[in-house]
């Protein structure tokens, strides 16, 4: 079954099966978590030892690290 996470699911779906935020505040500093989301090509977050947050994503069949803060991380979903 296809895993979707927050940064992409709330453009299709109802919900994220991977909720990035909630990793990225129970990750400790020089720590990762990984996942693959089969919408977006994101597989990993990484907590650097500042707190600064990266997306490793496979682009062009390598996983590069792309950084990213926070509040990118939150699901939004639109209001009907």
């Amino acid at each position: 079954m296809a895993e979707f996470c927050s940064q992409c699911a709330d453009k299709c779906f109802e919900y994220a099966d991977i909720d990035l935020f909630r990793i990225a505040i129970s990750l400790n500093k020089g720590r990762s978590a990984n996942f693959i989301c089969e919408g977006c090509n994101n597989r990993a977050l990484y907590k650097d030892e500042e707190g600064k947050l990266y997306l490793a994503k496979l682009i062009d069949k390598k996983i590069r690290l792309v950084p990213v803060k926070i509040d990118e991380l939150m699901a939004v979903k639109e209001s009907n």
